[in-house]
């Protein structure tokens, strides 16, 4: 292997269980759970609704994950001492996003780095990159660019890069929403093809956070041959990179599918959110019932994939064997030099 990966490797190890699978909790999420208060309170959120949101996800659901996804203006700032898991994994992007007719811009969070994510003590840097292969020139470049400036940065600090991909509706589809939400009506060639791009070694990525390639509806009821061979060409473009699967807010019987799925092809992990936890929150403000549905049908829901991942996904024991093995230990030690 590479002597500069060494440092990936090493983060990487620390967000898997015993048998090297990902089980990962969201809590950077800020759109969604902006319009759970908003939603819930008919009036607009506060700084601190959204802390006490993310605050209870963490105290009841993190001993169950791996690590934990945060972002670094609610969670990472507030509830470090609340979590539970071993690994931490931590938002780069803007939650906003600039839109055309045909193409979305994404970008940094203000003053936020994956140096800073690093001394901050991440594990992994997350971004999400809204793509569509047939979105316009500009804004293809623009991500593809945004991406790659990304992946030498984490290369540059030795941290792991993991991507998330979303395909996304044009302002004139029927289906228009700039909601953090599964596409109704995606293409599953469209989810393909973003993985694919991304998948090549220019990228830098080392862990995909994939969608289903199919709609979640496709995952209600019998699984055709079309749906399973979504996720085999899903699992194909990813060019043997690690990936894990992310809910999308999809319910919790669709979910279990799309792992089961994912997992038969090749996926060494989950890291969700809404799917585990959103349920609990129908009761806000009401903090008392919000914690009971936490602890009982979220601690409830969070075991059962996390016996299913133990169970079927594909554990990176061969990718870490292969990754900390080095050829000439005595030369390796010599002439062991910088990051440059």
């Amino acid at each position: 292997m590479k002597k500069n990966n060494l440092g990936k490797l090493i983060h990487l190890k620390k967000l898997c269980t015993d048998k090297n699978h990902f089980q990962m909790l969201a809590v950077d999420q800020r759109p969604p759970i902006f319009n759970l208060i908003t939603d819930s309170t008919g009036q607009s959120y506060t700084y601190s609704q959204v802390v006490e949101c993310k605050r209870l996800i963490t105290e009841h659901l993190s001993k169950l994950a791996t690590a934990i996804l945060m972002d670094p203006h609610y969670s990472l700032s507030n509830i470090l001492e609340f979590n539970q898991s071993k690994g931490l994994v931590i938002t780069l992007e803007e939650h906003s996003f600039i839109e055309t007719q045909k193409g979305r811009y994404s970008r940094n969070i203000d003053n936020w780095s994956v140096e800073k994510i690093k001394k901050a003590g991440g594990d992994a840097v997350k971004v999400l990159a809204w793509y569509r292969p047939d979105a316009d020139k500009e804004s293809i470049e623009h991500q593809q660019e945004y991406v790659k400036e990304i992946g030498l940065e984490c290369e540059k600090y030795n941290i792991p890069f993991l991507l998330e991909l979303l395909v996304y509706p044009f302002k004139d589809d029927e289906n228009h929403t700039t909601e953090y939400q599964e596409q109704k009506q995606k293409k599953t060639q469209h989810v393909i093809d973003s993985v694919k791009e991304f998948a090549k070694d220019e990228y830098k990525v080392d862990i995909f956070k994939l969608e289903s390639p199919v709609d979640s509806s496709m995952l209600e009821g019998d699984i055709t041959k079309e749906t399973e061979k979504a996720f085999s060409d899903l699992a194909e473009a990813t060019n043997d990179k690690p990936w894990v699967v992310l809910s999308s807010g999809m319910d919790k019987d669709s979910f279990y599918k799309c792992l089961e799925l994912a997992y038969t092809n090749g996926a060494s992990g989950y890291l969700a959110g809404r799917t585990i936890w959103l349920d609990a929150f129908k009761n806000y403000p009401n903090i008392e019932k919000v914690e009971e549905g936490l602890k009982n049908a979220s601690v409830s829901y969070v075991k059962k994939l996390n016996e299913l991942t133990a169970r079927n996904a594909q554990s990176l024991d061969t990718f870490f064997n292969n990754g900390f093995k080095i050829d000439n230990p005595e030369k390796f030690t010599k002439d062991f030099g910088g990051f440059e």
